[in-house]
């Protein structure tokens, strides 16, 4: 099978948030161009989640890279199926709301890198039918291995697609491929590499404040001869009540 073309790097991390600065630190060292990340959510007293540092959400997108969200606490996440399909949604959902997360951009939900005796389709279709019963299918993706994420496909069980394991078997209509062939360092923290399939531009639209933030910043930035991610900070420190991320 003929693998297409892949139009975007990315990462997915959980040691702790990253900056914009360290992400184009790790650019400008030699590494990978990172143009969009996949992040955790749901839990912000968890490191792993964006939302751990309030306003890391909006600085990622002001600079210009795009930032999905995903739900994970387990690789067995969806062995709960419907029940835990719709208590994570509601989980990710709320919590991506109170980040800013635009209402148009999808959730990824987790449903192992394989099946087996224990975890079956029907579970893993479940879960998924949970999880767009409280964000929608039109927001409700999957990652997992082919036989789920194929399966699903075929279905009609999510809207988008992350496909874990070997890249053959990536095909039309899976948006992103998590490489299994090593990991990658941004900041100096492990980090998975992502390759998008589909073109990031598909993605835009209005969010929550960002696109007025970023102009500001830009204005400021000039008008006081202050550093751009100076200005950003103080920003969101106001926005978040005196929290910096």
């Amino acid at each position: 099978m003929i693998v297409p073309t892949v139009t975007a790097y990315g990462a997915d991390y959980a040691a702790r948030e990253l900056m914009p600065w360290e992400l184009a630190e790790y650019t400008r060292a030699g590494g990978y161009d990172l143009r969009f990340l996949i992040r955790h959510i749901g839990y912000p007293g968890n490191p792993r989640c964006v939302s751990h540092r309030p306003g890391a959400l909006a600085k990622h997108r002001a600079e210009g890279r795009l930032v999905l969200l995903y739900h994970q606490i387990g690789e067995d996440d969806f062995a709960g199926g419907h029940d835990a399909g719709r208590a994570h949604a509601l989980a990710a959902l709320t919590d991506a709301r109170e980040e800013g997360y635009p209402e148009h951009l999808p959730f990824v939900f987790v449903c192992g890198s394989a099946l087996s005796s224990s975890f079956t389709l029907p579970t893993a279709l479940d879960y998924l039918q949970g999880a767009a019963e409280i964000v929608g299918l039109s927001r409700t993706w999957c990652s997992a291995g082919a036989d789920i994420v194929h399966a699903a496909q075929d279905r009609g069980a999510a809207a988008g697609f992350v496909l874990n394991g070997d890249e053959s078997n990536m095909r039309e209509g899976i948006a992103f491929y998590r490489w299994s062939n090593g990991r990658i360092y941004p900041g100096r923290i492990e980090a998975g590499l992502l390759k998008a399939y589909v073109d990031l531009a598909e993605f835009e639209g209005e969010g929550p404040e960002v696109p007025e933030v970023a102009r500001l910043a830009d204005h400021l930035a000039a008008r006081f001869a202050l550093r751009r991610d100076e200005v950003l900070d103080e920003l969101y420190r106001v926005r978040t009540n005196g929290v910096s991320a």
